[in-house]
């Protein structure tokens, strides 16, 4: 099967976008080591940036093949267009604490870069971040400690935080790239080679979508501890956003959140609860429903309506704004027998203007999303949408002409304010 790399470095894009891991005022920096990982990075970079970075080579003079790494880095490096700066140590892989040594030796020279105003940007990915968190779990009792590998910490960058090995190799592979092989990284000796050969290896072969779940967990938890990127500098309030739950007439949830990223337990409880099965791995397509939900937020031209998205066990969910509606087969089956006794009041009423407020006061009975009936002089803020639970009685709405919007409005208080500019069908009008 071909690799788009186009739409890898989309996606990757998209990640440093939504992570903010580009800033207009800093310069770029680009390790590269001349292995798959790092050159691949480069090459993505390249592309994303329009060749505006420079890149770091460090010759760490622990073998005779790190000349070759050297000239390889400088090569493609040349094919790009891009200038290199070339720093060498002389360590010896055998002495005592070579990667701590090593590690340090590099921090050392990104903190100059970071002080002349780089930012500077590595190619740790999920399966590093992986094994450095189960790692630390073995080391330390803290949560903070298995978080993993941050995607940004005080300048440096970690844009591939967002893609696996195995997609890094086949995005190298698609570029018909050449990189180098560090025979140490067999070394079992290192930390780092012990834990991947005893363990991730074989994880791999058993649980295939480790590293889905293991995401799912460090997303999730970063957002509780407050430490997720995004939240760093989007000003957040340190209290997780308010999620409001409530029942419809239905017997349908109907929960409401600015932001549904602090609530996804909740959410798969829900899905769980009204589901047919009971099982199943639903965490990628919550994830989906999240993005979806700040999708409508962030587009104004977006419409604030969407759905419905399946899950397993015949779960449906609605989005609304800043509400989601989860439903199954039975919550369905009552919402289109209110579509159909809808239609025929308003056939039989024949100018929905005419009900009265008076019919819907019953604050019990309510039912997600309303449909209010907008007075004439409303109709600018009319809805173009066919209502997705209502089909038949908005159709009926729009080819008579008659101006209509359907927002929740779960609060009594904002019923009552708006009943004196509208009139609201809900299901207490219906008789249900």
């Amino acid at each position: 099967m071909s690799f788009n790399t186009k739409q890898f470095t989309a996606h990757v894009h998209k990640f440093m976008d939504s992570m903010q891991l580009t800033n207009p005022h800093k310069l770029v920096l680009v390790a590269v080591s001349g292995g798959v990982d790092s050159l691949a990075l480069m090459y993505a970079l390249a592309s994303i940036l329009k060749g505006k970075l420079r890149v770091l080579h460090i010759n760490h003079g622990t073998r005779l093949e790190n000349a070759s790494e050297e000239k390889l880095v400088l090569e493609h490096a040349k094919i790009l267009g891009l200038e290199v700066d070339v720093v060498k140590f002389t360590l010896k892989l055998g002495q005592t604490n070579f990667e701590a040594v090593a590690r340090n030796l590099r921090a050392e020279v990104y903190k100059q870069y970071l002080q002349k105003n780089y930012w500077v940007y590595t190619a740790h990915h999920l399966d590093d971040s992986f094994e450095w968190s189960m790692i630390q779990s073995f080391k330390q009792s803290s949560l903070l400690s298995t978080l993993g590998i941050p995607v940004f910490n005080r300048g440096l960058v970690r844009p591939f935080m967002c893609v696996s090995k195995d997609h890094i190799t086949r995005y190298a592979n698609a570029l018909k790239l050449l990189w180098a092989q560090d025979p140490s990284n067999k070394d079992i000796r290192f930390e780092r080679n012990f834990f991947r050969a005893a363990l991730t290896e074989t994880i791999h072969k058993r649980y295939p979508q480790y590293l889905r779940h293991y995401v799912s967990r460090h997303t999730e938890l970063a957002l509780k501890l407050n430490k997720h990127r995004s939240l760093s500098l989007n000003n957040i309030p340190k209290e997780n956003p308010t999620l409001i739950e409530s029942r419809e007439a239905s017997g349908a949830i109907v929960l409401k959140s600015t932001d549904f990223s602090f609530h996804k337990d909740e959410i798969k409880e829900w899905i769980h609860f009204f589901s047919k099965t009971h099982r199943g791995e639903i965490d990628r397509e919550v994830d989906k429903l999240i993005v979806a939900h700040k999708d409508i937020k962030n587009d104004p031209r977006a419409p604030k309506i969407k759905g419905p998205l399946s899950f397993s066990g015949g779960v449906k969910i609605y989005i609304l704004d800043n509400f989601l509606l989860i439903t199954n087969d039975l919550h369905l089956d009552y919402y289109r027998k209110c579509d159909e006794l809808l239609l025929l009041y308003l056939e039989h009423k024949g100018n929905a203007t005419q009900i009265t407020a008076s019919v819907s006061k019953n604050s019990q009975k309510r039912f997600f999303p309303y449909l209010t009936v907008l007075n004439s002089a409303d109709k600018g803020k009319s809805s173009r949408l066919v209502h997705p639970l209502m089909p038949k009685s908005t159709q009926w709405l729009k080819e008579h002409h008659i101006p209509y919007s359907f927002y929740p409005l779960l609060l009594k208080k904002s019923r009552q304010k708006e009943r004196l500019r509208a009139v609201i069908l809900d299901s207490s009008i219906l008789g249900l």
